[in-house]
């Protein structure tokens, strides 16, 4: 490359980097999380906007605003009807099912958004110790019946991702997909409403293990697919996968053309790898969209989730 190809660049980056300074100077960007306060999409989604102005330019205001309700559907809606100029993102959880049976409240599909980020993470399946008999090691469950399994809506990838896999271990309980979050169901299984739920990483290590660890146990981890297989997820590395425990409390029994087991990865495997997105609504401005994929934030040397 020579002198004169560098300075081009360069100069083409200078001016990039300037128009974009304008289109956030002076400007707030509304950042909706498609779920309730305190749960873990709008912890993480607030980590973000707490970092994120600095690393736009321009230094714009970043405000959250909570949009909750239809397994997070309300609130991709309203992004995918906000003005395409960038001053509106979203920090979602999507619910990747509703795109796949084509739900009718769902009015933007996941694809006509424009992507900017995602973070892959695995699904923590936990129970309340006390449930009768009594739990001491996750191989209990086996021995329980007709528990309550809490869930977020009925149609949503964490209900039917629990609801499968309890299936596929031969469990009686019973369903309850009523809840418009996961901080909802986590209260609700802290008052015994409930003994069975599951949550995200940042969920399980965040708050769930910390404030009720002595309350619940983890069952298993439904880890995000890698190179063909589901290893145990590195932020949990003593913490057994589905498949590992489905192998040992049904020793013999093989998932190999399980039509169930290929019905939970079917729902759950997109969803793992995309657990949290950042996203523009449709027909973003190029500049805005230049804007946001630019963005580098660099990640602690040593993560504090476990």
């Amino acid at each position: 490359m020579t002198w004169k190809t560098l300075i081009a660049v360069a100069l083409t980056t200078i001016a990039a980097t300037s128009a974009q300074a304008q289109l956030y100077k002076g400007k707030t960007i509304t950042m909706i999380v498609n779920y309730p306060a305190g749960g873990p999409t709008d912890i993480e989604g607030r980590i973000v906007a707490q970092h994120l102005p600095a690393h736009i330019p321009g230094n714009p205001t970043v405000v959250v605003r909570n949009v909750g309700g239809a397994g997070g559907i309300i609130g991709s809606n309203q992004l995918g009807e906000a003005p395409p100029n960038g001053e509106t993102i979203g920090f979602f959880t999507l619910d990747v099912i509703a795109q796949m049976v084509s739900n009718s409240n769902l009015r933007t599909g996941y694809s006509d958004f424009v992507l900017i980020a995602g973070v892959e993470s695995p699904l923590v399946v936990y129970m309340r110790k006390d449930t009768p008999p009594g739990v001491k090691v996750a191989a209990d469950l086996m021995k329980t019946q007709d528990f309550k399994a809490l869930s977020l809506g009925a149609q949503n990838v964490n209900t039917i991702s629990q609801s499968l896999s309890l299936d596929l271990l031969g469990i009686k309980f019973q369903p309850i997909p009523a809840y418009r979050g996961l901080k909802e169901v986590e209260t609700a299984i802290l008052q015994n409403i409930g003994q069975v739920a599951n949550s995200s990483l940042s969920g399980w290590s965040g708050s769930i293990e910390p404030t009720m660890g002595h309350v619940v146990l983890p069952l298993w981890q439904l880890s995000p697919r890698k190179n063909g297989a589901y290893p145990r997820s590195k932020a949990l590395p003593n913490m057994q996968t589905f498949e590992e425990f489905y192998a040992q409390v049904l020793p013999g029994k093989s998932l190999a053309g399980n039509k169930t087991y290929e019905a939970l990865r079917t729902v759950s495997d997109p969803q793992l790898a995309m657990f949290r997105v950042t996203l523009l609504p449709p027909k973003a401005s190029e500049e805005a969209t230049a804007a946001m994929r630019a963005i580098r934030i660099r990640r602690p040397r040593r993560s504090t989730l476990r």
